[in-house]
C-alpha cells in the first residue's frame, strides 16, 4: 500500500487538460468517504496533507469526455473541511468487446 503523497496524473491530450482544468475548478461528486463510512485512504491523507479522518472525501469529475475509445473521468480527494483537493488522477475505461456473434 502506497503511504507517502502520490503526485498529480499528468493529462496526456489536449482533452484530458481541458477535463483536469474543470475539475479542478469545480465541485465534482463526492464518490466516496462520510460520516458513516470513512474513506480507505483518509489516514494516509492526514499523514500527508493534515486534518481529520472524517474530513478526506474521494470526489469524481462532472464533467466526463470519450478521448480515443477511453471514458475518461478525473477523481481526486478533498478535505470538506479546508477544501483542500489532491492527488487528481484520469480513470480511463475502455469499453468490454462486444461480439456479433450470436
Amino acid at each position: 500500500m502506497h503511504q507517502g503523497a502520490i503526485p498529480d496524473d499528468s493529462p496526456r491530450s489536449l482533452q484530458e487538460q481541458l477535463l483536469l482544468q474543470d475539475a479542478k475548478a469545480s465541485v465534482g461528486k463526492r464518490i466516496q468517504g462520510s460520516a458513516d463510512k470513512l474513506l480507505g485512504d483518509a489516514s494516509r491523507l492526514v499523514a500527508n496533507y493534515g486534518g481529520e479522518v472524517g474530513d478526506w472525501v474521494k470526489m469524481l469529475s462532472v464533467q466526463i469526455a470519450v478521448i480515443e475509445g477511453a471514458v475518461v473521468e478525473v477523481h481526486w480527494f478533498r478535505n470538506n473541511e479546508t477544501a483542500q483537493t489532491v492527488e487528481f488522477k484520469f480513470k480511463r475505461t475502455y469499453p468490454k468487446a462486444v461480439s456479433k456473434t450470436l
